[in-house]
């Protein structure tokens, strides 16, 4: 009896145990279980950022014509639609993948640049070519509002879009937006700094000479176009402190006169330019072009109208100041 007994307490004994056992394994998977899908979760916090990080490391904001746009922060393939940004990204060291012709699409570009092999053309400045910029897959489009506007929203499906206000008198403030634009604002103000010391110094050198009073004029099929103050050209003579003749010394961008009105044309230094070789040819045929002290004296100066006129860029300022130290200094 007590052998009966003692049996029947074993097997409930072994019955809790198996029951206990069960338990712990049931529950030893568990944590397993649980402490894998942990694991995996914080591997991929880890392996996966925020999308806001990465966009916000990739992405820089600048201020153009338009506003704020939102452009890569370090863009390598850009198109540019006017030889200004062409002439300031190639002293910035940035080759564009694409630029325009000043006049026709497929001319060269002008041969002051250097370094311009390799960039597609795309149109020209007035008329660029939009299916050829979405060819080249850009993420950056570089332009000017006073000549794109048109088609802006079309460059903005394109890519990103940084545009100056307009060309010319602004080439200071378009140098740097340019500059900003491809991350490059520290060498952009290097550049605005040396043209200024190299100004200061021409400056100083002029006042040390006779006064000469300089012309700038532009002989065209049907007119004479004369060059004002609120010109490419006419900043930098502004800047170097070059006295224009009384009737150029004048605010505007420029003004026409006719053969019997070219006394306008006299200067000390009489610098023209022109895209149409015969209409000074005609010009010199005239009693009256003869007739001018600065013709008499030998002082016109033939100037390069592809940066006189057209450059727009920080290499253009650089040669149009060397031609005035070569007309100007003795």
């Amino acid at each position: 009896m007590l052998a009966s007994k003692r049996v029947s307490g074993l097997k409930r004994w072994g019955s809790l145990s198996l029951i206990a056992l069960v338990i712990l394994i049931l529950s030893a998977c568990g944590n397993t279980g649980s402490n894998k899908e942990n694991t995996e979760a914080a591997g991929a916090v880890k392996e996966n950022p925020p999308a806001a990080t990465t966009e916000t490391s990739a992405e820089r904001t600048v201020k153009d014509a338009y506003g704020d746009v939102k452009i890569p922060a370090n863009p390598s393939k850009i198109v540019v639609l006017d030889i200004g940004a062409l002439d300031n990204l190639l002293e910035l060291g940035i080759k564009p993948i694409g630029a325009p012709s000043i006049l026709a699409a497929g001319d060269p570009y002008p041969a002051y640049l250097k370094g311009t092999e390799g960039i597609q053309n795309i149109g020209s400045v007035n008329e660029p070519n939009l299916e050829a910029i979405d060819a080249l897959k850009p993420d950056l489009i570089i332009g000017n509002k006073d000549t794109h506007d048109a088609i802006y929203s079309q460059l903005g499906q394109i890519a990103p879009t940084v545009f100056v206000e307009t060309l010319g008198v602004t080439w200071k403030n378009n140098l740097q937006l340019h500059a900003e634009a491809v991350n490059k604002s520290e060498e952009g103000k290097q550049l605005l700094d040396a043209y200024q010391a190299r100004i200061d110094q021409f400056k100083t050198d002029l006042a040390a000479q006779d006064v000469k009073k300089v012309s700038l004029f532009r002989p065209r099929a049907d007119k004479i176009q004369i060059y004002l103050k609120d010109t490419f050209a006419g900043t930098i003579m502004t800047d170097a402190g070059v006295q224009r003749v009384d009737s150029q010394n004048v605010e505007g961008f420029s003004k026409d006169v006719t053969e019997e009105q070219m006394t306008e044309l006299d200067g000390d230094v009489i610098l023209w330019f022109n895209r149409e070789p015969d209409a000074f040819a005609k010009l010199e045929k005239s009693p009256l072009w003869t007739s001018l002290p600065g013709v008499q004296n030998k002082q016109v100066k033939p100037v390069d109208w592809e940066y006189w006129m057209s450059g727009l860029g920080i290499q253009a300022v650089n040669k149009v100041v060397y031609d005035l130290h070569s007309f100007l200094l003795k």
